[in-house]
């Protein structure tokens, strides 16, 4: 694994805010984790995934309604991710670390694995956010270019025109390939996966049985092939769309920095809270139908800063991030609607895409 470290020599940032955020809620007498609001969505969510499931498998629907809510269960599901297993898969859900653990196996239960996906998210991805080299989110791929320190191909010329295509069938290369490919290989990029116990395994195997059973094999049976691979093709598509969406708009935009990590022992430049700060950008925060749906994801700066507090306080925090930000002289990226981050993300992508004049693997930091 590649060594990188953070000049924490003057880290002063984060203490401060940290400070700042402790006392918020102890004068507020609130706790940390989720309340009835996040729970009763938790009910909503689910339920409205299980009733659109149970409709499409025997409502006997017209193709073109079918078509329909498979789409939009493949967005329901992405939204009981972003709000229910995301949380509890961080340990914010509740104070309860058994309840945490069981929704978290909510991931397992839209296809993926929260073992790894707690390694590949909770650890990597939030400790190494934008390290080219290092963060699996912005891996390099021969299809998407996502930051200037990747090798260029000539199809990334029409990479904006492609992206979306490949968002759409985004789960069903996780759920199919990915997550066999980082249980085997024993790795996330370069950083080895940690050792998992006999009930992991059986945990990995089992919850992808059980999805070839209710998403693949009981559709068949109930609607014949045709109608079930269209049904599950569209699904993954609202899935993946929703999912790729959503968390690009956090790192992969114009005004988010980027980092690379080369062979040789690397230190970022700043602390790690500032590093995160820099890195990551908020959308939508004055949009209440947006935060209930994403579960917080938009304001994804305070979801870095401090990913053990549920999501439900995230617009409070987000007045006392924005004013510590400015008492430090740090940007606050926050783009004010899901459309602008939508354009800034996809006129990156078409940047990224144009061939670079030359390539310089000693870069470290880029914008």
């Amino acid at each position: 694994m590649k060594k990188i470290t953070y000049n924490n020599r003057n880290a002063v940032f984060f203490a401060s805010l940290k400070k700042s955020v402790d006392q918020y809620f102890t004068q507020n007498n609130k706790k940390k984790t989720g309340n009835i609001h996040l729970y009763a969505k938790s009910v909503i969510l689910v339920a409205a995934a299980v009733c659109l499931y149970t409709i499409l498998l025997f409502a006997q629907l017209p193709v073109i309604a079918g078509i329909f809510t498979s789409g939009i269960l493949g967005v329901v599901l992405a939204c009981v991710g972003f709000n229910v297993m995301h949380d509890a898969n961080h340990g914010s859900y509740s104070s309860r670390k058994w309840v945490n653990k069981i929704l978290g196996l909510t991931l397992n239960a839209l296809g993926g694995n929260s073992f790894i996906w707690k390694q590949k998210h909770n650890i990597i991805h939030h400790t190494y956010t934008n390290v080219d080299g290092v963060d699996d989110d912005i891996a390099k791929s021969p299809f998407i270019r996502m930051c200037s320190t990747q090798r260029w191909v000539p199809a990334h010329k029409v990479q904006h025109l492609y992206t979306p295509v490949l968002y759409a069938l985004s789960s069903m290369i996780w759920i199919l390939y990915q997550d066999f490919e980082k249980y085997f290989k024993r790795k996330i990029v370069d950083t080895p996966l940690s050792r998992m116990s006999r009930g992991d395994h059986f945990i990995f195997w089992m919850s992808k049985v059980l999805y070839l059973v209710f998403y693949i094999a009981i559709p068949v049976l109930l609607l014949g092939w045709p109608l079930a691979l269209l049904y599950f093709v569209c699904m993954h598509v609202g899935l993946g769309l929703t999912l790729s969406i959503v968390f690009q708009l956090a790192h992969v935009v114009e005004e988010t920095e980027f980092v690379f990590a080369g062979n040789n022992e690397t230190q970022i430049e700043n602390e790690w809270a500032v590093h995160q700060v820099k890195t990551t950008s908020n959308f939508s925060p004055e949009s209440k139908l947006i935060s209930w749906f994403m579960g917080g994801l938009n304001y994804q700066i305070e979801h870095h800063l401090f990913p053990r507090i549920s999501h439900i306080h995230y617009p409070a925090l987000s007045k006392i991030v924005r004013e510590e930000c400015r008492l430090f002289q740090l940007p606050y990226n926050c783009l004010p609607t899901f459309m602008t981050a939508v354009n800034s993300h996809f006129r990156f992508i078409k940047t990224m895409g144009y061939k670079p004049l030359t390539v310089n693997a000693s870069v470290e930091v880029v914008t």
